[in-house]
């Protein structure tokens, strides 16, 4: 995970906000004022009053010039709390960018004056606080806000700051994506482009009010219109997308332009295939309004349609950026909240023991900004060194060799015949390496996820799986695990899938 980068003006409670969060989430905390006191040998008054305000910039700056080419030993990122004037240096502004994500604390005026009240602050000398507070507020405003990914509101009690600025994170997927995830939608949606005309929002029935404000947004950033596609998996049909390239052409969609797509799971993979196979190839930007999706769907390139079978037309088409809103996902209905948290919890049975150990401990009512960041985390750096599912990849089709076919025969959502999914691999894994099934089947059962699956015969879905994209000249690939978090992939005959399936109660 990348830095947290806390930037806003004097008393809007950077330091104070940045302790808490490093403290509950086990990262270190820098305050760049305190670095720079200790580099110039005396406090930022000091520096200020002997040397003036450029030197102290140029101080400022190479410090977090520094900071932001620096790795943690864990790689978990830092907690860095900014001077107010951070943002004059657009070099800074770019490196905080660049390694992390930046969260603006902002507070009116009045609120400000009233926390600082009695500091020495060389810009405040000579004059009403309050009054010069808003002016120099009024001068940084617009670089504040092309600075920050996300406004945190700083005038409200320090508490709900801290959540808020906690839930902020920017992951890179390889040098090919990035995710930003924060308490709402980010200040622009699109990454800087000269050449962007316009951009096509691509949504479903379900997730109109999300892609409303998402065309809010787009408004001062490129032309925007909205494409309503049907929900779930009908999204994903040939019919659904002969329809949406005749509306692009109509559009006369550009190669600078932009698909963003707005949904579950369904619409992000079908936005993603048109980003890859229009005009060869066009930006993507996707937002998904799911768990599943946040998680899964939407990270990691892979697109596709349904064809006799789920995703056997596709592509690898990486979307310059993903936007998680916690907002948005706080919000679901349980039964959509339950579905994403199948692919949430795979992420830790695959490569985070510490995530089971989270949905164990607090089963349905989980944390859900520490669960999204911590599974996107999973996926992004197994995808980082497998682009293309040539190797590592694979481990993250976890309870899928079987779950697509279950999803298809069963008609159960993605999520749910995935936990079906995993249980069966679970089953094969205490066969073939002696692990113990019940630490798959518990965690599931702690979420309320289904385990068993008694509408389906064996021939029905295997029939599925020889058509499935794990299958190859050698046989079925399947992920199976020696411990949490130590997965391996193995190919399968048929003996061992009805083994899977019989042990998820599909027999015959």
């Amino acid at each position: 995970m990348e830095n947290l980068w806390l930037i806003g003006m004097m008393g809007s409670g950077k330091s104070t906000v940045g302790r808490r969060i490093a403290a509950t989430t086990a990262r270190d905390f820098v305050d760049v004022d305190s670095m720079v006191e200790e580099r110039a040998g005396r406090s930022i008054a000091g520096v200020f009053e002997e040397q003036g305000e450029a030197a102290l910039r140029e101080i400022e700056a190479a410090e977090i010039r520094r900071l932001s080419g620096e790795s943690t030993p864990d790689a978990t990122g830092r907690v860095i709390a900014t001077g107010g004037g951070a943002v004059l240096d657009p070099d800074s502004v770019e490196a905080m960018r660049r390694s992390g994500v930046v969260a603006w604390l902002d507070a009116p005026a009045g609120v400000l004056a009233e926390r600082i009240r009695g500091d020495v602050r060389p810009l405040l000398a000579g004059g009403d606080v309050a009054s010069r507070l808003a002016e120099i507020l009024a001068d940084r405003h617009s670089l504040y806000q092309q600075a920050a990914h996300y406004r945190i509101d700083a005038g409200r009690p320090v508490d709900g700051v801290v959540t808020g600025a906690a839930g902020c994170a920017r992951i890179a997927v390889g040098g090919a994506s990035e995710v930003l995830i924060g308490p709402g939608l980010p200040h622009r949606l699109l990454p800087v482009s000269r050449g962007r005309e316009q951009a096509v929002v691509i949504c479903q029935p379900g997730s109109r009010h999300v892609a409303g404000a998402v065309l809010e947004m787009l408004g001062s950033e490129a032309r925007a219109t909205l494409i309503e596609v049907p929900d779930r998996e009908e999204a994903k049909s040939i019919e659904t997308l002969a329809r949406l390239y005749d509306r692009l052409a109509e559009l006369n969609l550009g190669r600078h332009d932009t698909i963003v797509g707005v949904g579950g799971g369904a619409v992000t993979d079908l936005a993603g295939f048109i980003a890859a196979t229009w005009l060869r190839g066009i930006e993507s930007v996707l937002v998904p309004t799911t768990l599943l999706g946040a998680v899964d769907a939407s990270i990691g390139g892979k697109t596709g349609i349904n064809v006799m079978g789920k995703n056997l037309v596709g592509s690898f088409w990486h979307p310059s950026r993903v936007v998680i809103s916690l907002e948005v996902l706080s919000r679901l209905p349980e039964p959509l909240v339950l579905e994403g948290s199948a692919e949430a919890v795979k992420a830790g049975f695959i490569a985070d023991p510490e995530l089971v150990d989270l949905f164990m401990k607090h089963g349905p009512a989980f944390p859900m900004a520490e669960a999204v960041r911590r599974a996107v985390v999973v996926k992004a750096e197994v995808v980082s060194e497998d682009f293309r599912e040539t190797g590592r990849r694979a481990i993250l089709n976890f309870g899928h060799t079987l779950g697509h076919g279950i999803e298809v025969v069963c008609d159960l959502p993605h999520g749910y015949a995935v936990a079906v999914g995993m249980v069966a691999a679970a089953a094969v894994s205490a066969d073939r390496l002696g692990f113990d099934e019940a630490r798959v089947r518990v965690a599931l059962e702690r979420l309320g996820l289904p385990t068993r699956i008694d509408a389906a015969t064996p021939d029905a879905v295997l029939r599925l799986v020889q058509r499935d994209k794990k299958r190859t000249a050698s046989g079925i690939r399947m992920v199976l695990l020696r411990d949490i978090g130590d997965p391996v992939v193995e190919y399968v005959d048929g003996a061992a899938l009805r083994l899977g399936l019989a042990a998820v109660g599909i027999t015959g």
